[in-house]
């Protein structure tokens, strides 16, 4: 709590919870240089796998006059945030497949073949080794799908269908499957153990910081202990304790009966938990894998019978279609309660890169990457962009990461298959 970068926010502690306050521009004034009092820039990476449904995905033109394809309908609230990016592409070969995209998406290498497991670091992991330190959490690794074991007929490791996130060439990230489990670890809390919410461990605490803030800092005090509270009571009823309130205990069984049946409710919780943990600076670098390739994931809540592989040979279908939709919808989520918190001159999405990509643009097909980016870093480029690459003379995926990594301020000669920034 010494550094100049954390002084405007507030670090509560009490009967092993932690709660850290968003950022309160009434706090810290005095102490802080002028080249820091900004918000700090965060770094999202969202996945799903096995392509999408191409005749939907499309944008044109910048601004207010974007037209959006219907897979994007969900983002129309939200589109100035956001830029469309097309015509990007992984290194050669790299997706040719569903056995080994998700591993090479985030680190733009080509994963090895036979019993050697060898990735690379993922952008995520290179910027947490640079950054992490400033943050409580180096970075928020999560998963909607269980990952897989074994090896695909095509040679390669399952392994590199089940995780995006790399800390070395041979080493996936773990990745939190259980949004309970993920909630605790974000406020350090053992509230499943005390039934109480967290919240009720510093409410003195909390109530002396409410006393001597501005009346805005009071307001987003008060909204971002809604917001914790409503995530409980949700987590909550996971446990089967519908009736006990929003500050109920999250109950001592889980993870056993922690995991949400119905995927909707999975990933909303989830991008919940990320939004918090942005909000309050407890980690500035996430990624989440939504599905693997060759997903297992089912939605019933479509109407659909089968899983999400067996629709992805069907493309083009309306069935696909849906899902397309689907996963837009959730990161539309997360960039409505980003863009919802008061962070600054701004918001809490401006000042993140919040990036959705799929590893296939169809089944077997990697001709270009699908590609949206929410946010703009504090001001690092423009959004509310249609932006496509299909003709330019650097293509490379790689090149936009390493263009990222620039603005959050880390240099890199070299990323992925490119050793240069995409400009943007």
């Amino acid at each position: 709590m010494n550094s100049p970068q954390v002084s405007r926010r507030v670090v509560l502690k009490g009967l092993g919870a932690t709660v850290a306050l968003p950022w309160l521009e009434s706090l810290g004034v005095a102490d802080e240089r002028p080249a820091r009092t900004g918000p700090p820039k965060r770094f999202a990476f969202l996945f799903f796998g096995d392509g999408i449904h191409p005749a939907e995905w499309w944008s044109r033109g910048d601004g207010a006059a974007m037209e959006l394809g219907p897979a994007f309908a969900s983002l129309a609230r939200v589109k100035d945030k956001v830029n469309f990016i097309h015509g990007l592409r992984h290194p050669s070969h790299v997706c040719d497949g569903h056995a080994k995209g998700a591993a090479g998406i985030l680190s733009g290498i080509h994963p090895s073949n036979g019993r050697e497991i060898r990735a690379a670091a993922s952008l995520d992991q290179v910027l947490a080794r640079r950054i992490g330190d400033a943050t409580a959490l180096p970075s928020l690794v999560l998963a909607c799908e269980r990952p897989v074991s074994g090896f695909h007929e095509s040679g390669y490791s399952m392994m590199y269908a089940s995780h995006v996130s790399w800390s070395s060439p041979v080493t996936p990230v773990p990745a939190e499957l259980y949004p309970s489990l993920a909630f605790d670890s974000l406020f350090e809390s053992r509230g499943s153990r005390t039934q109480a919410s967290v919240l009720d461990h510093v409410r003195e605490q909390l109530r002396d910081v409410s006393r001597n803030v501005s009346g805005a800092d009071r307001a987003r005090i008060d909204e971002y202990a809604n917001s914790i509270r409503e995530v409980e009571g949700r987590l909550a009823r996971l446990q089967g304790n519908g009736d006990a309130g929003p500050s109920a205990a999250i109950r001592s069984q889980r993870p056993a009966n922690g995991l949400p049946t119905m995927l909707n409710v999975h990933a909303h919780l989830m991008c919940d938990i990320i939004a918090l943990a942005f909000q309050t600076d407890r980690t500035r670098i996430a990624t989440m894998l939504l599905t693997n390739n060759l997903s297992g994931q089912v939605y019933p809540f479509l109407g659909l019978r089968d899983d999400h592989h067996s629709f992805s040979h069907s493309c083009h279908g309306r069935e696909f279609a849906s899902i397309t939709r689907f996963w837009v919808e959730q990161y539309a989520y997360l960039l409505g309660r980003l863009a919802a918190t008061q962070e600054g001159n701004g918001t809490v999405l401006d000042n993140c890169c919040i990036m959705l990509a799929n590893e296939q643009w169809t089944f077997h097909n990697a001709e270009k990457v699908p590609l949206l980016v929410g946010g703009g870093l504090g001001g690092a480029y423009q959004t509310g962009r249609t932006l496509d690459f299909a003709r330019s003379r650097n293509r490379k995926f790689s090149s936009l990461l390493m263009t990222m990594a620039g603005r959050m301020g880390l240099r890199l000669d070299r990323f992925g298959d490119s050793a240069e920034q995409l400009d943007i």
